[in-house]
């Protein structure tokens, strides 16, 4: 029974540890110590500083996500630039290729035009010298695509001009300017035969072709466009004596005015001495009372002596008609003051 209860006491006592007193003291002074340092170091800043400690751990995590998320649009965008780079490479090597083909294009273009500026300037050179003869103008007219023609000679003339207007214009031998005059001459012939003259005031086309060569007049940049000036007012001339084309040419308002200023203007005496012809071919027969009024106001006396007292004799003389002309329509409707 006794080592019974002894080995039951044992077993009760089994977690027990045996210590010193002065081991317990120790402990215990300890103990004291810490509860005495505790309150001083676990203050309201240290506890603050593990809650701030806390906030910039998740914000460090935070920047992490947003690092990898911005790495992840670089290597995207960084992607996409390659990609870039390689196609814009691709292009240039396209377009280096292009340009190439362009230059030889042009080049091919170039002496394609040439080439068709020479047949077109000899074409219609020959053209220009058949037409002289009335005969040839009267089979010519009678004969297929004549409309075509006399639009490809309004729309050139007019695109001549403004070119000229525009830009410096070409040399009075190049292709280009052989190809204009030639077609202008033709037309001048065209209106000197009287089958013409009325073939060109009877259809669209031929009065078309009178505008723009009236329009020339006031657009071809004086001291350039001579020789083409000076086919045009042949031909305005030629289609003066006409009656058909004398009506027509009255209905132009402003032509007396611009006729006028031309022959101040020109820089050639052969032109002026057209245009004196021209005003005095015009007037000579008045078909509306507009034209008569403009002849009389825009034809200056001191203008008409000008002309008169010019070296040209053929100029001179002229003149003196056309003095005369002016004079006998002031005398026949005088101005109301």
């Amino acid at each position: 029974m006794a080592s019974g209860g002894g080995n039951s006491e044992k077993g009760e006592h089994a977690d027990l540890v045996t210590i010193k007193r002065a081991d317990l003291q120790k402990l215990s002074a300890e103990v004291r110590q810490m509860k005495e340092f505790l309150p001083k170091v676990l203050n309201s800043e240290l506890l603050q500083s593990y809650h701030m400690l806390d906030k910039l751990q998740q914000e460090l995590s935070e920047v992490h996500c947003h690092t990898d998320q911005l790495q992840q649009d670089v290597d995207h965008w960084k992607s996409r630039f390659q990609a870039s780079q390689s196609e814009r490479e691709r292009e240039k090597e396209e377009m280096s290729s292009l340009k190439l083909e362009l230059g030889q294009l042009k080049k091919s273009v170039t002496e394609q035009a040439g080439y068709s500026a020479r047949v077109g300037a000899a074409s219609c050179t020959l053209l220009w010298r058949v037409s002289r003869s009335p005969e040839c103008v009267d089979a010519m007219l009678k004969g297929s695509m004549v409309s075509e023609f006399l639009q490809l000679v309004g729309e050139t003339v007019q695109s001549y001009v403004t070119d000229c207007r525009e830009r410096e214009p070409p040399k009075e031998d190049s292709q280009e300017v052989l190809f204009v005059l030639a077609l202008a001459g033709t037309v001048t012939n065209i209106a000197a035969s009287a089958y013409g003259r009325d073939f060109l005031m009877s259809c669209p086309a031929g009065r078309s072709v009178v505008d723009v060569l009236v329009s020339c007049l006031s657009e071809a940049p004086i001291g350039t466009c001579d020789q083409l000036r000076n086919l045009v007012l042949m031909a305005l001339y030629n289609l003066s004596i006409n009656q058909k084309g004398l009506q027509y040419l009255s209905t132009r308002q402003g032509i007396i005015g611009l006729l006028a200023w031309l022959v101040q203007e020109e820089v050639v005496s052969e032109n002026r001495l057209h245009c004196v012809r021209l005003l005095q071919s015009l007037i000579e027969e008045p078909t509306t009372p507009a034209l008569l009024q403009e002849a009389t106001q825009t034809i200056s006396v001191e203008l008409l002596q000008q002309l008169v007292n010019d070296r040209n004799p053929e100029l001179q003389a002229a003149a003196a008609e056309l003095k005369e002309e002016v004079q006998s329509l002031r005398q026949a409707f005088p101005l109301d003051i």
